[in-house]
């Protein structure tokens, strides 16, 4: 794939996440949205000439891509997205792919010990929320980056997948 298609990637799996929202279906919201930045982390990679290695650690990718050095310092955001990319860190594992919605609100109580503060009723909605709109700013700030500072997309020949 070409960063390119990895940007353009990020953008309809941040539209997935929310859909799946929408329709009740918060494990796979969950993970759409960490795919949807880690599509936008490959992007960067692939942009610079960079291998991706398949570990699915989000921060280390970031900073591989150079991802938090490709926006703006002055812009308002910059220190919001770095907050989001936490959060989205927090709350995404690669395999939520395999958990229903009860297994992942189990997760998210017994594992992760997130939203405490939350009512058992509400708290696999509010991830789902918390996750997306994290997920958004990150995929937002790299798409307006990367509109920015075009440079020629470039396959991932160096992919080495797991």
């Amino acid at each position: 794939m070409t960063a390119e298609e990895y940007r353009r990637a990020a953008d309809s799996r941040i539209e997935d996440a929310t859909a799946l929202m929408e329709r009740g279906r918060s494990a796979l919201a969950h993970y759409a949205a960490g795919v949807a930045v880690e599509c936008m982390m490959y992007a960067y990679l692939c942009r610079r000439g960079l291998p991706i290695e398949r570990h699915h650690d989000l921060l280390r990718n970031a900073l591989r891509a150079e991802f938090f050095d490709s926006l703006p310092e002055d812009a308002p955001t910059a220190t919001g997205v770095r907050a989001a990319l936490s959060e989205v860190r927090l709350r995404w594992l690669n395999n939520h792919r395999y958990r229903s919605d009860d297994d992942l609100l189990r997760w998210l109580s017994k594992e992760a010990k997130l939203d405490s503060g939350v009512g058992q009723r509400k708290k696999l909605r509010y991830s789902t929320s918390r996750i997306i709109e994290a997920a958004l700013e990150v995929v937002t700030a790299g798409r307006l980056a990367w509109q920015r500072q075009p440079h020629p997309s470039r396959p991932a020949n160096s992919d080495k997948s797991s």
